[in-house]
């Protein structure tokens, strides 16, 4: 069964990415002029792009046949890591120096 590993690497996934944005880029590397909404907003889209990539790729690595089925579950799948990466962003700003009010 692929589904849960593709959700659980979903959410680490998006984690990771929010981890990178608040704390590493924008709290340890202190780059004050990634603290835009617009560079948010790139990381939400690279977290949505990376999430469908991991839909298709446990798909073809669990030898799953190639079906229509699979693109939309990697749609689904980029809409939930979508959702992550916002829930994330809300739950964790809160520590970074620089993009604290980053989306809002």
């Amino acid at each position: 069964m692929i589904f849960p590993n593709v959700g659980l690497l979903t959410l680490g996934v998006s984690l990771a990415m929010v981890l990178i944005f608040y704390y590493l880029i924008n709290r340890a590397m202190g780059v004050a002029t990634f603290n835009k909404v617009r560079h948010w907003v790139i990381f939400l889209v690279v977290n949505a792009l990376l999430a469908f990539i991991i839909g298709i790729w446990q798909a073809n690595s669990q030898a799953v046949a190639s079906h229509s089925y699979i693109y939309w579950m990697s749609t689904w799948n980029a809409i939930l890591g979508l959702f992550w990466f916002f829930l994330f962003s809300v739950i964790l700003k809160r520590g970074s120096t620089n993009a604290s009010t980053t989306p809002f």
